[in-house]
């Protein structure tokens, strides 16, 4: 009896781990799916192994491109002041206007990224985009609709496509998230782009995310279109008045030093 008991456990476990393989051959396919997803693509080369970024010097310095919408460029404009002085440092600014990764037909940002990427060899790009992108757009004749599922993942491996390129290129990236607006709604369809902007910077040990949300907003986490800057918290406007764009000269240094201090942060440079 004890033999024939021992006989039926033994089978028994023998169609357990049987009927496991599938799926631990279902969860094999699922990782090497996300990791494809994630993946740099076709050409990439050692480049990309490069160690993180060095304190740029006479010798070694580092070449900053930063790219995004009107956003970008009022960072692009604070960056330049505060960099001016910064001989180790060399700032290509190459934002542009109504621009984003919704709406690649008008200004395709992947195969623009990548010419930059090309022509100008960063060591380090900053992004700072998405003002444009609450809108739903086509994918081979089915539209996206702002929002949904499929927009989500149509827009994110938009993002992932841009950070596979700067890792293709051996480039470190900071992701600025958009800020805080003076629309309620806007806000939200801003708060859902960072997000994604967040969720897929996790996937890439070259890209790390900074959030400019709290940066403008007040201590009770409110829109805030004055705040208190510099060392005597003179109040400045740091927002223009159509509640979007970054109000200069004071919004602009606002961003740009919190910035500057995020690379500090994140990879022990100082720029």
């Amino acid at each position: 009896m004890k033999r024939v008991l021992i006989g039926l456990c033994v089978v028994a476990l023998a169609l357990g781990i049987a009927n496991l393989f599938p799926l631990l051959r279902r969860d094999a396919a699922g990782l090497r799916t996300t990791a494809a997803r994630h993946a740099a693509p076709a050409g990439a080369t050692a480049a990309a192994r490069r160690p993180p970024l060095a304190q740029p010097s006479a010798r070694h310095p580092l070449s900053v491109l930063e790219i995004g919408d009107s956003l970008g460029e009022d960072l692009g404009y604070g960056l330049a002041q505060l960099l001016a002085g910064h001989r180790d440092v060399r700032l290509y600014t190459k934002a542009v206007g109504d621009t984003g990764l919704a709406n690649v037909a008008y200004y395709n940002w992947p195969a623009r990224f990548r010419a930059e990427l090309a022509a100008e060899h960063p060591g380090l790009v900053i992004v700072f985009i998405g003002g444009n992108d609450d809108q739903g757009f086509d994918v081979n004749g089915r539209p996206a609709l702002f929002g949904t599922r499929f927009w989500r993942e149509e827009y994110a491996a938009r993002v992932a496509t841009m950070m596979a390129e700067a890792k293709a290129a051996g480039a470190q990236v900071l992701w600025v998230g958009m800020p805080i607006m003076a629309s309620a709604t806007f806000s939200a369809a801003m708060h859902r782009l960072n997000t994604i902007y967040r969720a897929e910077a996790a996937h890439f040990a070259n890209v790390h995310y900074y959030s400019s949300w709290k940066l403008f907003s007040t201590p009770q986490g409110h829109y805030a279109q004055d705040l208190p800057v510099g060392p005597h918290g003179a109040l400045v406007e740091v927002r223009d008045p159509d509640g979007v764009h970054i109000a200069p000269p004071g919004g602009n240094d606002l961003i740009a030093g919190a910035v500057l201090r995020q690379i500090r942060a994140d990879w022990s440079i100082r720029l």
